[in-house]
């Protein structure tokens, strides 16, 4: 489980990663706290503004990789790479909701059959 903080953390590397891609620059990425170097599934989402219309959506539901990998890969793959849409502009990255999702590791559901 992550913090509000490494939450809003989250958010802000999935957003400079999709700009550092698009613009061709370099991405460096700060110190980060222990969870995100913990296996975790993870989703980027991505939203026009304001009209909230789905622009893109790529993660890993299963904690296949640290948080952070599993991070930026999403997040390049929901802007470039969703089979869905077209690659995200850099024109349009004003107009982009970026949203995070991290999972919580599967748990096994018993019931009636």
């Amino acid at each position: 489980m992550v913090t509000l903080n490494e939450g809003s953390m989250l958010v802000e590397l999935a957003r400079n990663r999709i700009e550092s891609h698009l613009s061709g620059s370099p991405f460096d990425l700060p110190e980060l706290s222990p969870a995100f170097h913990e296996k975790s599934g993870v989703f980027v989402t991505l939203l026009s503004y304001p009209d909230h219309r789905l622009r893109g959506c790529i993660g890993y539901p299963e904690p296949s990789l640290p948080l952070v990998d599993g991070l930026l890969d999403a997040a390049i793959s929901a802007a470039v790479r969703d089979p869905r849409f077209p690659p995200v502009g850099r024109a349009e990255l004003d107009d982009l909701v970026v949203e995070v999702t991290v999972l919580t590791p599967p748990a096994r559901i018993t019931g009636a059959h």
